[in-house]
């Protein structure tokens, strides 16, 4: 079994190795290889990266019941609390799929760099975690269907389609003014951590001529929004000053 899994993927890691060396020069981050677990069988089959190939290091059972086409990072115990990349195996199918492990690659570079250093300033973070909500990113209740808040992001894209930095200030102004604090802080938490993951994986997609990711930008809002709205906002920063790209804790 343990054979057959490394046989089946062996061609299939090559193909993204090659694409990554193709793409590094994008940001520093693409030089680094993280681990990818594969769920398959009700099992995370591990694969990590060591002496120019992916090979199999670990499998685990699937404790967490992960649905086919999962793309996530997160630290695993059993890889000593690493942050993997977990997929299931159609992520290997197209070159647009195969991206997306880019985009869950610069979640990893975030936690092993800044993310666990950054979230200690972030109270709805701080007590989620000490209240067991381990998934307050995912299930926040944010005020998405409020009509002033819908109306202001409306607004906000309209701005920054249009490049006019007084009316982005201005307009996210009023979009922070109808919102909690807290909910800011979520907000403005995603477009950080999100926004970077789209923003880098939308500039491989630029690079490799494949179609760009602009999902939650249309309406109806919903958390994707953040992650479009943080990669438009990331774009602005970067061309205004290109050497941020490399401070991503700012």
């Amino acid at each position: 079994m343990e054979r057959d899994i490394a046989l089946k993927y062996s061609n299939k890691f090559k193909a993204l190795l090659t694409l990554q060396d193709e793409v590094k020069s994008i940001h520093p981050l693409l030089s680094e290889h993280f681990p990818i677990a594969i769920v398959e069988d009700k099992q995370l089959h591990i694969f990590e990266y060591k002496k120019g190939s992916y090979s199999l290091s670990h499998i685990e059972p699937d404790t967490m019941d992960i649905p086919v086409g999962v793309r996530a990072a997160f630290p695993l115990e059993c890889m000593q609390n690493q942050a993997v990349v977990v997929v299931t195996g159609e992520v290997f199918n197209t070159v647009s799929e195969q991206v997306i492990i880019f985009h869950e690659f610069v979640h990893c570079y975030q936690y092993h760099t800044c993310e666990m250093q950054l979230r200690e300033h972030i109270d709805l973070a701080k007590r989620s975690v000490n209240t067991g909500n381990y998934s307050w990113e995912l299930n926040y209740p944010f005020p998405y269907s409020d009509n002033q808040y819908i109306e202001i992001t409306r607004s906000l894209f309209e701005s920054l389609d249009k490049k006019d930095d007084k009316l982005i200030g201005s307009t996210r102004r009023k979009l922070k003014e109808c919102l909690t604090t807290e909910q800011v802080d979520y907000m403005v938490w995603q477009e950080w951590k999100e926004g970077f993951a789209r923003y880098i994986e939308n500039q491989v997609k630029f690079f490799l001529g494949i179609n760009l990711n602009h999902g939650g930008r249309d309406e109806p809002y919903r958390r994707t929004t953040f992650y479009e709205m943080g990669s438009q906002f990331i774009k602005l920063i970067v061309q205004a000053s290109p050497g941020s790209l490399y401070r991503i804790e700012h």
